[in-house]
């Protein structure tokens, strides 16, 4: 095989997932563990964990259970000790947990506020701040943070959300300037709406036909679709690539 498609080869990396229990976080582990890597899956609800574990170690990878809510600061230090203690290093965080409130800016309350300004921003920065630390040590890392189309366009209903996910943009370049030295690069990843068992719920009908419309492509994106961008920014393929925002979206940014 020739070199260039050895560095894309994450065997034995071992990756730290946020919000592991369901949607795009659970795709993104269980691609993960597809893929090579040894994973450490994260949130708050357990019995969700233990399928995604389970799936993982079919595929012959090791899989551990880490029951955090990155809310709180003392809970993400728990991670970081938890890291420690199992696999003793880290190549791959994917901070994916997060929180959307649909409603017109009005109507948002202080609580609606607090949950997706702490889960998506402040939960992320800290991971980043306690998982990172380790990656300094080890003098080398990858981390991708969850962004969304909704950092550089926007509906109706998602002010708040879209507002945590440009900061998510800003902060992840704020991030690889001052880490570059220690070996951490830092990206962002952003898919448009993503076609998991959630949003078959929600974008059907006319919601569904709206959003297509938006997207030159003309589909909405799959886990696979995302997998592909997760395996090149987690490996050593995009090494001279950090602080950048990767678009996954079907053309949905260009288009608006």
């Amino acid at each position: 095989m020739p070199d260039h498609y050895k560095k894309f080869d994450l065997h034995d990396k071992v990756a730290v997932i946020t919000g592991a229990s369901e949607g795009i976080g659970r795709d993104i582990a269980i691609g993960l563990a597809e893929a090579g890597c040894d994973i450490i899956i994260c949130s708050r609800r357990e019995e969700k964990l233990l399928e995604v574990k389970e799936i993982a170690e079919k595929n012959g990878r090791k899989a551990e259970i880490c029951v955090i809510d990155v809310q709180s600061v003392s809970e993400i230090e728990k991670l970081k000790a938890f890291i420690k203690a199992t696999t003793g290093k880290v190549d791959i965080l994917i901070n994916n947990a997060g929180c959307a409130v649909t409603k017109p800016a009005w109507d948002v309350s202080e609580s609606d506020w607090d949950t997706m300004v702490d889960t998506g921003f402040k939960g992320l920065f800290f991971c980043c701040q306690a998982v990172g630390s380790i990656m300094r040590e080890q003098k080398y890392g990858k981390i991708i943070n969850l962004g969304s189309t909704f950092s550089k366009s926007i509906v109706p209903g998602r002010s708040v959300y879209g507002g945590i996910k440009a900061g998510i943009d800003h902060l992840t370049e704020a991030l690889a300037m001052e880490w570059a030295p220690h070996g951490i690069r830092v990206n962002t990843l952003a898919p448009t709406a993503v076609s998991t068992p959630s949003r078959q719920v929600t974008l059907q009908g006319p919601i569904l036909e709206k959003v297509l419309s938006r997207i030159p492509l003309g589909r909405l994106a799959t886990p696979e679709d995302l997998l592909g961008a997760v395996i090149y920014l987690s490996s050593e393929a995009s090494d001279f690539v950090t602080g950048q925002t990767l678009f996954v979206d079907g053309g949905w940014v260009a288009a608006s």
